[in-house]
């Protein structure tokens, strides 16, 4: 009795055979879903569903003739969806809502200067389409574009302070001797960031699936990629002060093991006005302060000398203190690996490379000595940046031809030595200029020169060659092999697949 039941059971297996092979109609192509091939239906005259009449299988087939056959059949079509499941073909269209975490840092090697926008976070929307060209042209086309609002508040913070290369520098005595002290005039300001956006676009062409490792398909590919960024800042509060230590006149002390204290940089303005330490004469940095109406010290409105300290000062700043935008462009090179899990799940991971170009242009519209609404620009040659892209997702299957997906992806961009650009407001340095050209007009009136009047004619002179030298070059600084900038960011996720 057992032995009939096994046989009966046997049988109906057997004869399910042809419904379990019909199933697979629809199969997972290791990428995106494929629809059933045409042919393969129950009257296309393919090679599912031919069982039967028609085919020369009679009804007095024996157990162990349908066994075989359907063995052979089940064999034949795993060949057939395995064969077809390496051929990309068609259309297919991706969707992706990402939460992204970045940081952005602009720092000056010789000036010193440091610009972080730090715990940025970004909610962005991007799309990716790709094309198979199939059959026997294993290539791809792929273009995709992105656009990002920032979410939420984030700090950003410009640091004059913390380089060394702020506070290092020579004063000059009466005698025209140099002597090197602690001095400077940095600021430290803390702003916040909101409202910033970001977007960009690719577009690659790659030989899809060229060769495998193992069960890993692999697809390397050349295309270009441009990404843009732009910041503001607003609610600015900073403090400058003016600092100046030499051996003579001693304004930092040392107050435990590892902690040093400065106070602000103090003078006395006699009635010549000129400042004047505790050893004798000074001129901060080889430069004279000038103000507008030609005076060079701090006085009161009766000409008398006046406590001087320097550009020690606290403020606020409500509006845009700080804006921009910045640029990465150029090649790369990329790596996509996929793998399949089974007909309804697979994973991918992409690996890219580039040589961007950067450009970075910045506006501080409270620096009424830098020109407007580009007040710096920042310029990286092809070589000087790099960019480093990394992603991997899990799919899974939610129709015949749609994907679910979830996925991380991280960015890396790096440029050193860019070129800083800064630009000048004309009309203060002008007027700057006129000031300086009468004070040098003053002394050389006086004929003979006393030490102490030499000294402040030279830094007159000194500061006439510095402005000529601006104005020759259209009002620009430049600075060669002083940039690095750097952005990174990670990202959480989820996607939308369909297939066309």
């Amino acid at each position: 009795m057992k032995n009939i039941s096994r046989v009966l059971i046997s049988m109906a297996v057997m004869a399910a055979f042809p419904m379990i092979s019909g199933a697979v109609g629809t199969y997972y192509d290791g990428n995106l879903y494929q629809k059933p091939v045409a042919g393969y239906g129950a009257n296309g005259g393919g090679f599912y569903n031919n069982y039967g009449a028609g085919r020369g299988y009679g009804q007095n087939q024996t157990v162990a003739t349908r066994t075989t056959t359907a063995k052979i059949a089940k064999k034949s079509s795993s060949s057939v969806a395995n064969s077809q499941s390496t051929k990309k073909q068609g259309f297919y269209l991706d969707a992706y809502l990402s939460h992204e975490f970045a940081n952005w840092n602009l720092d000056m090697k010789n000036a010193g200067s440091k610009l972080h926008y730090d715990n940025l976070q970004w909610n962005v929307l991007s799309g990716e389409a790709v094309y198979y060209f199939g059959d026997s042209t294993p290539m791809q086309v792929k273009v995709g574009a992105s656009y990002g609002m920032q979410y939420g508040d984030s700090p950003m913070i410009d640091d004059d302070v913390s380089a060394e290369k702020m506070w290092a520098a020579q004063s000059i005595n009466v005698d025209g001797s140099y002597e090197d002290v602690l001095t400077g005039t940095p600021a430290l300001s803390v702003g916040t960031s909101k409202d910033g956006t970001q977007m960009g676009f690719n577009a690659a062409f790659g030989f899809t699936d060229l060769f495998s490792v193992g069960r890993m398909k692999v697809t390397p590919s050349v295309g270009y990629r441009y990404f843009k960024h732009k910041l503001e800042t607003k609610n600015n509060y900073g403090l400058m002060i003016d600092v100046l230590n030499s051996e003579s006149f001693v304004n930092c002390i040392e107050v435990q093991d590892g902690e040093i204290q400065c106070s602000p940089y103090v003078g006395f303005a006699n009635d010549s006005g000129v400042v004047q330490s505790f050893a004798g004469f000074y001129i901060v940095d080889g430069s004279i302060k000038v103000n507008a109406d030609g005076s060079f010290v701090i006085l009161n409105d009766t000409g008398a000398a006046q406590l001087d300290v320097g550009n020690t000062y606290y403020y606020e700043q409500s509006g845009t203190s700080h804006s921009y935008e910045t640029e990465w462009y150029g090649p790369y090179l990329a790596l996509d690996m996929e793998y399949a899990i089974n007909v309804n799940n697979f994973v991918n991971a992409g690996v890219e490379f580039g040589l961007p170009m950067y450009n970075s242009k910045g506006n501080q519209p409270y620096r009424v000595d830098w020109a407007h609404p580009t007040s710096v620009e920042d310029k990286g040659d092809f070589g000087d940046a790099w960019h480093l892209g990394l992603n991997a997702n899990w799919s899974t299957a939610i129709t015949d031809s749609v994907m679910l997906s979830l996925g991380m992806t991280y960015d890396y961009y790096k440029v050193s030595g860019a070129t800083a650009n800064t630009y000048l407001n004309k009309s203060y340095y002008e007027t700057m200029l006129d000031n300086v050209n009468n004070w040098i007009a003053y002394y050389e009136g006086l004929g003979s020169l006393s030490a102490e009047d030499k000294v402040i004619y030279d830094s007159f002179k000194d500061e006439q060659t510095t402005l000529k030298a601006y104005k020759a070059a259209g009002w620009k600084q430049e600075s060669k092999n002083e940039i690095e900038s750097i952005y990174k960011s990670m990202g959480i996720r989820l996607g939308v697949n369909v297939k066309f």
